[in-house]
Order: structure tokens, then sequence, then C-alpha cells
């Protein structure tokens, strides 16, 4: 064999070598992305499980909600207000992490819709409790999807804007 056709053999050999290296590099990355999703999700998960259960062990918290869910908002005393500032201000900074996941495309847009809506929802809540939200592309998504049409206010939430415009009245 010549010289040059043993040249041309090697480098196609080497680039062929190279083209199946980027192929198993692509193929690698794929799969760490998912198991970063599947970790992402399953950390969500159960950060959503510690914050209902503490809903739902201690009376002090159960009784606040409850009352945010019946309507009956005059009966939340200074202290339970102040229980609830601080609830869903922790709130707030998990929505914040969840936009920030999405927007960096760790997450898929359904939790992502989900944890807006839920956001949507609180909306007035936050501006009455005072809770500082300093994250100006999330308040902004909030907005916009509070007033897009995949937008459905639950009943709570209804009671509560009324009843925040009637004590403005």
């Amino acid at each position: 064999m010549k010289t040059n056709t043993i040249l041309t053999i090697t480098t196609a050999l080497g680039n062929v070598a190279v083209l199946a290296g980027l192929v198993f590099l692509i193929i690698e990355m794929r799969q760490t992305s998912s198991i970063a999703r599947s970790e992402i999700r399953q950390d969500r998960s159960n950060a959503m499980i510690e914050e209902f259960s503490q809903i739902y062990s201690e009376d002090s918290v159960l009784s606040v909600h409850m009352a945010l869910m019946e309507g009956d908002f005059e009966a939340i005393t200074g202290l339970e207000k102040e229980r609830l500032f601080w609830f869903e201000r922790v709130r707030y900074q998990r929505f914040e992490d969840v936009y920030y996941q999405f927007i960096n495309g760790l997450i898929d847009e359904s939790p992502f819709r989900e944890s807006m809506a839920f956001a949507a929802n609180r909306k007035a809540l936050w501006g009455w409790l005072g809770i500082p939200k300093p994250n100006a592309g999330m308040n902004a998504e909030v907005d916009r999807f509070h007033t897009s049409e995949y937008f459905s206010p639950e009943p709570w939430a209804i009671r509560f804007y009324n009843w925040l415009g009637s004590k403005d009245a």
C-alpha cells in the first residue's frame, strides 16, 4: 500500500471515531439531563409533601388554611396573619425556584403552569400580607398567567379578592 492510501484510511477512521465519540457524548448528555429533570421533579414532590404535611399536622396552620378556604377572612387573628405571612413568604420563594428551573430548561411546562396557577391564586393574598416579591421576571409571569385563558381562579381566591374589594369600598 502506498503511504497516501494508509494516511487517507487512518484519517477516515479517526474521523469516524471522533463522530462516534460525539454521538456517544450527546447520548450521555441527554441521559444526564433526564436524570437531572427526574431528580428535580422528585425534589419538588418532596417539597410539596412537606408543605402539605405541615398544613395538616399543625392545628394552628390548619385553622388559618381552613379560614382561607371557607372564606372566613375576618376570623384570621393578627397572630394567624403573621404565621400566614411567613408560610406564604416561603411559598413565594418556592415558586421563584420553579420559575428559575423553568427558564433554565430544568422542568417541563406542565409543572411550571401548575405552579404559576397556584401563585396567581395567591396574588391578592400576597398583597394583603405584604409578601416581598423581589423577582420581577416571576412577578411578570404570574401577572401574565393571571390574565391568560389558562387561568381559572379557585373559589377561595375569588372570595378573598371580593372581600378585599369590600374592605376598600
